[in-house]
């Protein structure tokens, strides 16, 4: 067995990928523990905890690094080079508050790193981008009826809440807010105490933005997703073309 084929079969074996994904969630474990306010002598019991967390996702890139016959072959995947940025990053030592928060923030994006490990995840991301130019436009559209449904409510509803439609920014929070369906009616039965026919201006946006192009949005995601599934099924059907389904009498 050469030198690659060793660091290899380790990083193929599904106990190293099972090793990978524990100490991604103590990660996450360890990340969820800072936030609370913790007597002092846990401290150096957490700092060996994550330290031995950095070392261990150090090893688990050197791994992969080595598993590799040419080493740029490595960077030439997006999710290795997303691994080796968020290890490396992880390494840079720290001092003074700001850069501590920023370590901080580091160790929470660190958990990332399981959609790199599991490949159901890895689909799913790359599901999402590929829906990206054809929903792109449909958001696009969405952004500018937004855009129109909250200045003409900042200038008719100003006086009736500032708070909600004192200016553009915080009447298309209002409009995300409907959007959602969280408490939406409330919104509109303030504006149509003062103005009855209001409705028309809050049902509409409804109607074209929440049921129209959101869902179609929705519908872009679930059929990329599924000839995604389907283009993966026929892939594996053309590796293993002597494979059927032994539930079918003809086979």
């Amino acid at each position: 067995m050469s030198f690659v084929d060793f660091f290899l079969k380790i990083r193929n074996s599904k106990a190293f990928n099972t090793i990978v994904i524990s100490v991604i969630l103590a990660s996450a474990f360890y990340a969820g523990v800072t936030t609370y306010d913790l007597p002092d002598n846990y401290e150096a019991a957490l700092n060996f905890f994550d330290y031995s967390i950095t070392v261990f996702f150090v090893i688990e890139i050197l791994i992969r690094l080595m598993s590799e016959k040419r080493l740029v072959d490595f960077f030439k995947s997006g999710w290795n080079v997303f691994d080796f940025i968020i290890v490396t990053v992880s390494l840079i030592p720290v001092g003074g508050a700001e850069t501590v928060f920023v370590a901080r923030l580091l160790r929470i994006v660190r958990i990332l790193r399981v959609i790199t490990i599991v490949p159901e995840f890895r689909r799913i991301i790359d599901g999402l981008i590929k829906t990206i130019p054809r929903a792109g436009f449909i958001i696009l559209l969405m952004s500018i009826f937004f855009y129109i449904w909250a200045a003409i409510g900042s200038l008719m509803f100003d006086e009736i809440d500032p708070s909600r439609w004192g200016n553009i920014g915080s009447a298309m929070l209002v409009l995300l807010q409907m959007i959602t369906y969280d408490d939406w009616a409330a919104v509109m039965r303030d504006v149509l105490e003062v103005y009855p026919w209001a409705w028309i201006y809050f049902v509409s946006f409804l109607i074209l933005n929440a049921f129209i192009l959101f869902n179609m949005v929705i519908g872009i995601i679930v059929d990329v997703m599924a000839r995604e599934a389907q283009a993966e099924h026929m892939a594996e059907l053309q590796q293993n073309p002597t494979s059927v389904d032994e539930s079918d009498p003809q086979a």
